[in-house]
Formats: structure tokens, C-alpha cells, sequence
């Protein structure tokens, strides 16, 4: 295990200083209250999974606020719908990746809508582009149009259409010669069907991976028929086995190291075109993941900061990707011996994310030769909520605030684990996410400020939300 220098070892280190100073008094952006979301494959409909009556799922989705469920991803596009009877439903015991076709009916989406307003979140739902069958597109928008209207975020239209051609390491679904013109025609003919039936739907797209320059040229097409645009981020690649490689996947490099390169054009790229931009699908590392790095505590450090980039550049959210399946990349797993659901420690990443991010960005510098960040949020209660997240893997942070005169007292609600590669183990607030997947903070340190100023000491790999007023 990667040892952590918690409080009772912090006097054999010194810790590295940080000063943070916060300008209150200079707002921001508004972040979005469902900024926080949840991604999944479009298959697990046909398991017993999405339905009103799965409390602790319920619970683990209203734990974290208000917040975007995308149902999609790669098995959009082998996910058929009809109206014509009822497919049988198959046990989340059996839960696994399938790449074969299955079948939903209307039952199907009844429950997922009705899963969803149980929960209090909007959703993302996904139709399939694959089959280039724009009729059965529009009937399945139709149809979760006329049950779910009001959880309904956007309609979107396949998935990680740049990656459809066949390539030399790819099997693909479309011909190798197949591009932009002809998934500029198959969107657009889909499209034109749903709206034919449905002309106020909400339309996304285009869903694309890294490394393809498809999104000006789709926002130029479409930016007038779209609510939103999205794209996926998987900042490492867990198949790569070199260690030296950019995208190899480790604790390091996903704590050590950030890639803006692609996201963010895409979101500028949207912005340009006054279309808002959200993460509509992202986990540590493509290929499901990596054990000890992405089903670890490490991830949930990970998350936390990529969120509050996102959100610092103007994006409306983003969807954490995952099947429920144990020791991958999901931040909710399901334990087929116990048939329960809980909390992987990405999913405290979330939790985090939900209890910092109430209210406006505000400016805030930090400066520290420790690999350490802070984020500050003021909230519409006056509250100011700083984030202190110390992605050091060796040095504890002893980081001097100054928030401003005007805050007084405080409290410090820390997120912490046995050590960075910890799979279990994690707490905020001195509590974990309990079996019924409910979370009600135990230990918070009360913070006095002096003129507005304080000293919170961080152990290496942990972060911390101090809360002012």
C-alpha cells in the first residue's frame, strides 16, 4: 500500500506551507445545482436494476443533491426498443459487460422513469444511432418522452459515433471509409424523425471520444437543434502497459498530472457557439478501469478536481461513468452475494463535490511547492465553502487561509482513507455512506478565524472542505 502520513505521523514530516487567500467579494459562475451525474450502460434496462422500489439505489442517487443520470454509452447502439410486448427481465446476479443485441420494452422505460423521479434526477437518454434505423429512434424518444417529460434533460443520439469506422484495431460498425459527411446525414435523419413526432425534443450530441476534431464541424451543423453538447473523458488508458506512456494508468499520473488538451477545446468550442457543454460520460481510465487505481481512494481526489475544472470553464456538468460491477471504475457497485448496492470511494468524490460546490465560483490563489489545489464556492446563504485537496503523495500541507475579515467561524469536514490506493475505509465528515446508502456527517472540527484568517494542516493524499461564515 502507498503509506499515508496521517495525524499521528504529521510531526515526523513538516509540513509543506500553502497560503490560500479567497476574494469573497469577487463572484463568479453559477454552478448548476445537478452539475453532479452519474453515467451507464443503456443494457443494464434490461436488468432488474432501475425501478422505484430499489431504495438504496434511490438513496445513493439522492445522497449526492440534485443530478444528471445519462443512460447510454456503448451499448446504445446494439439496445433495441419496441413496443410489441415485454422482453424478460434479467437479475443484476448476472451483471456483466454484453456486446450482444437485447431488447426493451415499455415496462422497461415505466421503471427507469419512475426510478429517476424517485430519485430527483434529470436524465440523459440515450436512443440508438448503430442501427441506422431513425423510425425506432423516434418511437423509443416518443415513448420516453410521453412518460418522463419532465426528467427528460436531452434525447441523445448514439454514442461515440467518430469511433463507429472500422480500424486496423478496431471491429467498428460502419465501413473504414465511413466519416463526419455520413454521421452528419445519419444524425441528421434520426433527428428529423423524433422531432417529426416530438418537435419540442430536446436533442444532444455528439457524444465523441478524445482525438477527433468532429465538434466544431457538429456544433456548425446542428448548433441551432441541439440543448447541449457533449463529449467523453477518460484521462488514462487502463489496457496501456507502459509505464512510460502518457496514458499509462497509475496513482501517480492520475494525481500528478492533468490533461486539458481535449475537453476543454470541446467546451470552448461550445461555448463559441452559445451551446452549454457537459462531460456526458468520464472515469479515471478508459477500458473499465484499473484495480488499485481506479476502485480506489486515489480516485476520489481525482474527481473532486476534475469537476471544479470543469466547472471553473463554464461547463453545466459531469456524468462519472460505471456498471455497477466491483473493482472497475464505478462509483456505485453492486455485491451480487449480498444483492446490495454501495458506495465505491469514487463515489465520495461526488459527495464532496455536492457538499462544496453550492453557489458561486470565487476567485481564490493558491500557492504551494506541495502537489496541492483549492476551490473556493460562496453560497446564496452567505456561506463560504473552500475546498483544500492535497494530491500529494508524500508531503502533509499546512495551508493558511485568508478568507476575509468578514468571516468569522467555520467548521473542517475531512475526506480521508487508510491510504491512497485504499478500497474501502474511506469517511467525510468522520462517516461513511452506510448499507441503506444515506450519509449524515459525525466529525467536523470547529475552525476559529482571526481577521478572517486560519492554519488547516492536510495529511499527504486527503482533502478537506472548510465551511465560513
Amino acid at each position: 500500500m502507498l503509506p499515508l502520513l496521517f495525524a499521528a505521523t504529521l510531526a515526523a514530516a513538516a509540513p509543506t506551507p500553502a497560503t490560500v487567500t479567497v476574494h469573497a467579494d469577487q463572484p463568479g459562475l453559477l454552478l448548476p445545482a445537478d452539475f453532479v451525474g452519474l453515467s451507464t450502460e443503456k443494457k443494464l434496462m434490461t436488468r432488474d436494476c432501475f425501478h422505484p422500489k430499489n431504495q438504496t439505489l434511490i438513496n445513493l442517487c439522492r445522497t449526492l443533491g440534485p443530478g444528471v443520470l445519462r443512460i447510454g454509452a456503448n451499448n446504445v447502439d446494439s439496445t433495441f426498443f419496441t413496443r410489441d410486448g415485454q422482453p424478460p427481465r434479467e437479475s443484476m446476479k448476472d451483471n456483466r459487460y454484453v456486446v450482444d443485441p437485447r431488447t426493451i420494452g415499455t415496462e422497461a422505460v415505466d421503471e427507469f422513469f419512475a426510478f429517476a423521479r424517485a430519485a430527483g434526477w434529470k436524465v440523459i437518454y440515450g436512443v440508438n444511432l448503430g442501427a441506422n434505423n431513425p423510425a425506432m429512434a423516434a418511437e423509443e424518444a416518443d415513448y420516453a418522452l410521453q412518460v418522463g417529460a419532465k426528467e427528460i434533460l436531452a434525447i441523445e443520439i448514439g454514442n461515440e459515433p467518430n469511433l463507429y469506422p472500422k480500424g486496423p484495431k478496431r471491429e467498428g460498425i460502419r465501413p473504414g471509409n465511413w466519416g463526419y459527411p455520413q454521421y452528419q446525414a445519419e444524425f441528421t435523419a434520426t433527428a428529423d424523425a423524433i422531432v417529426a413526432k416530438r418537435p419540442q425534443a430536446p436533442l444532444t450530441g455528439p457524444a465523441l471520444t478524445k482525438s477527433t476534431k468532429w465538434m466544431p464541424l457538429f456544433l456548425a451543423d446542428f448548433k441551432s437543434r441541439v440543448v447541449l453538447a457533449t463529449s467523453h473523458v477518460y484521462p488514462l488508458s487502463a489496457p496501456e502497459t507502459d509505464p512510460q506512456a502518457q496514458r499509462f494508468t497509475s496513482i501517480e499520473k492520475l494525481l500528478g498530472e492533468k490533461y486539458l488538451d481535449d475537453w476543454a477545446i470541446k467546451l470552448a468550442d461550445a461555448q463559441a457557439v452559445g451551446v452549454p457543454y457537459r462531460v456526458g460520460e468520464c472515469n479515471t481510465a478508459s477500458g473499465g478501469g484499473k484495480r488499485g487505481v481506479s476502485n480506489a481512494f486515489a480516485s476520489a481526489l481525482w474527481s473532486i478536481d476534475f469537476l471544479f475544472d470543469v466547472a471553473t470553464r463554464g461547463g453545466q456538468g459531469v456524468n462519472l461513468h460505471g456498471s455497477f460491477t466491483p473493482n472497475n471504475y464505478s462509483p456505485i457497485v453492486y455485491d451480487k452475494k449480498t444483492e446490495t448496492y454501495g458506495a465505491a470511494p469514487l463515489y465520495y468524490g461526488l459527495l464532496f463535490f455536492s457538499q462544496a460546490a453550492q453557489g458561486r465560483l470565487v476567485a481564490s490563489e493558491t500557492k504551494c511547492a506541495a502537489n496541492f489545489v483549492a476551490h473556493a464556492v460562496r453560497g446564496s446563504d452567505g456561506k463560504l465553502r473552500v475546498t483544500l485537496l492535497n494530491k500529494d503523495l508524500a508531503q502533509p500541507v499546512a495551508a493558511q487561509l485568508d478568507l476575509g475579515a468578514a468571516y468569522k467561524t467555520g467548521h473542517v469536514l475531512r475526506l480521508t482513507a487508510p491510504s491512497v490506493d485504499a478500497t474501502a475505509g474511506v469517511t467525510f465528515a468522520g462517516a461513511a455512506v452506510t448499507a441503506e446508502g444515506k450519509w449524515t456527517p459525525q466529525g467536523t472540527e470547529p475552525l476559529t478565524l482571526t481577521a478572517g484568517k486560519a492554519t488547516v494542516t492536510l495529511p499527504p493524499a486527503s482533502a478537506a472542505l472548510i465551511i465560513a461564515e
